[in-house]
């Protein structure tokens, strides 16, 4: 299976004519510093005045780089997505669309092909938390030596940081004096 779809006599459909299709894709997408894998899902198509609107869910692996600890790990991920998509090539004359273009719709290749890889790449990169995490718990790296201390311990001296407050505790602390 794949996430390409020749809708060339689903273009000559009706208004409101639907379609549905399971996906999968064969390929890893690519989300920058992350990837996904085990795309798969479902989509409906269905047949506007514009173009095509393509209504759907898929599941994912995610493989992220944990911001804590900066080792990789993967994490299971269901979206749902809707899009538009408007054709490129007019499918009675074979002639290029003249009518004005919706610029967040996605193009019907010329060859009548729609391919869902960009639409499932933008909505999965929507779904990484703005900062991933391997684990809830997870310890990090120490501030001092880097070591990963979920997996040992250091022998620094722990941290403090420094609080925006620590500025009125000592003039708390200086009018107790007084």
């Amino acid at each position: 299976m794949s996430v390409q779809f020749n809708v060339s006599q689903f273009l000559k459909s009706d208004v409101g004519d639907t379609r549905s299709y399971d996906f999968q894709s064969d390929e890893p997408i690519d989300l920058e510093d992350a990837s996904a894998t085990e795309v798969s899902g479902r989509v409906k198509f269905t047949m506007t005045n514009f173009g095509v609107v393509a209504t759907g869910k898929a599941h994912a692996v995610l493989h992220l780089i944990c911001a804590r600890c900066l080792e990789p790990f993967e994490t299971p991920v269901d979206i749902s997505f809707e899009e538009e998509f408007q054709p490129s090539i007019d499918i009675d004359s074979g002639m290029p669309v003249t009518a004005p273009r919706n610029d967040a719709a996605f193009e019907i290749s010329a060859n009548h092909t729609i391919d869902l890889t960009e639409a499932l790449r933008q909505n999965l990169l929507l779904s990484i938390e703005l900062v991933p995490v391997c684990s809830e718990d997870c310890a990090g790296l120490c501030p001092t030596c880097g070591v990963n201390r979920n997996m040992e311990r250091c022998a620094c001296p722990p941290v403090e940081a420094a609080s925006p407050f620590a500025v009125l505790q000592e003039l708390l602390g200086a009018t107790s004096q007084e």
